[in-house]
């Protein structure tokens, strides 16, 4: 029998939010980011529900990540945001993926090795104009990038840079007028520009000046802003809910002191509901005597220490509490709800590091056109199969793993 813990994706949310962008953004195009699994939502299938909606491109952090997204079946370019290692080059090229060039030393390995496959490498070019990660330092940028495009078997077809302090927009300003300025010498100096992108979720969001061809949204791609920006312009739905039900529930008397640490202690007779979630499926110890869910469409307490597995909740205020009764860990239930963005500012964390701590073994339910749709087993890597369900008679192509052809194969 299943666990009863699942983050349901509502894949129509992800479809609408694509679309908000693009009447945000006007005739640029999308870069999506659906690196770290996108974002704990399951990146192949909202990888194929982004391309249906208009998604440009994809961005990813490992060349793992691509390679999964070539095999289910995602055409569209891939982008690799960060160096990997010159291992990685023979896979790059089979499977058609954006190198990402951070230095001119690993540029001409793979342009060797594309060379000898009788192929072109594609790459795009990561600039480091202020966050001090990777990149071409941008004093020299200009001069590294015509060096790197006179390589015989390659093809630079993006250039890009990392934002460093999206709350501040000075500082985004400051980054922007640097990029822009090696966007001129490069002009200047007779190379043809490739496609440039800088705008994060926040930059999309209050930076028009910053789209230049393409954005590179993440976040609000799964309808949830950067901490402390909103804009007017845009309605986006969130597309992640965490949901359980009560496993156990048990009236104690006042003075019951529970959970590890005995750090919470009733004050009444209480009635003390456990929960099949705990730190390991994602829901942080630091919600321990600070967390909320949802249940009967009733905020109620986190009371004692949040445990791996499971996690306790006081219940006493809420008229009939049973065994097997749901409980909303994120999002809503009936008119009530509790929203990924307060529970992450609540621990002053962000959005992101709670989406991405929804753990593997949290299974993942696929909502399209309103339905149920597919599940996974276990985690969010979907079985061929339950991906076809999802995707059958929608004019999204799924391959078999079979007829699945790599592009740039030699």
């Amino acid at each position: 029998m299943a666990r009863p813990t699942y983050a349901q994706i509502d894949l129509d949310a992800v479809i609408r939010n694509i679309h908000a962008i693009k009447d945000h953004i006007g005739q640029r195009q999308i870069c999506a980011a659906v690196k770290a699994d996108a974002y704990g939502h399951g990146a192949v299938a909202v990888a194929h529900a982004m391309s249906a909606a208009g998604a440009d491109m994809f961005a990813v952090a490992m060349t793992e990540e691509a390679v999964q997204l070539r095999e289910a079946g995602i055409q569209k370019p891939i982008i690799l945001l960060t160096v990997v290692p010159e291992d990685d080059i023979e896979t790059i090229l089979e499977f058609d993926i954006c190198a990402c060039i951070a230095e001119e030393a690993f540029a001409a390995k793979l342009s060797e090795i594309a060379q000898r496959r009788g192929t072109t490498a594609r790459a795009h070019v990561n600039i480091d104009t202020g966050m001090g990660r990777v990149g071409l330092e941008h004093a020299s940028a200009d001069y590294e990038m015509l060096k790197i495009s006179r390589l015989r078997a390659l093809e630079i077809e993006g250039v890009f840079t990392h934002l460093a302090c999206s709350e501040d927009n000075d500082v985004s300003s400051e980054q922007l007028d640097i990029f822009q300025e090696i966007l001129l010498r490069l002009e200047s100096s007779g190379m043809k520009l490739p496609a440039a992108h800088v705008s994060n979720s926040t930059a999309t969001l209050q930076m028009p000046e910053a789209y230049l061809q393409c954005v590179r949204p993440g976040l609000i791609l799964y309808g949830l802003h950067p901490p402390g920006v909103r804009c007017s312009d845009i309605d986006l739905v969130p597309a992640l809910s965490l949901h359980t039900s009560i496993s156990f529930c048990k009236r104690v008397t006042a003075g019951t002191k529970l959970g590890y640490g005995h750090t919470f202690t009733t004050s009444r007779e209480s009635i003390i509901a456990t929960l099949p979630l705990g730190y390991h499926d994602g829901y942080v110890r630091q919600f321990s005597n600070n967390g909320e869910v949802l249940v009967k469409g009733r905020r109620v307490p986190v009371v004692g220490r949040v445990c791996m597995d499971q996690t306790l909740v006081d219940v006493t205020d809420v008229p009939g509490v049973q065994v097997g009764d749901d409980v909303v860990v994120y999002g809503r239930q009936g008119e009530a709800c509790i929203s990924l963005e307060e529970m992450a500012q609540r621990l002053d964390r962000i959005p992101y590091e709670l989406t991405c701590a929804v753990g593997a073994r949290v299974r993942r339910r696929y909502v399209l056109n309103g339905k149920l749709v597919g599940e996974t087993p276990v985690g969010s890597l979907i079985p061929p199969d339950v991906l076809c369900n999802i995707f059958s008679g929608s004019q999204i192509h799924v391959p078999t793993h079979e007829n699945i052809s790599k592009r740039g194969a030699a």
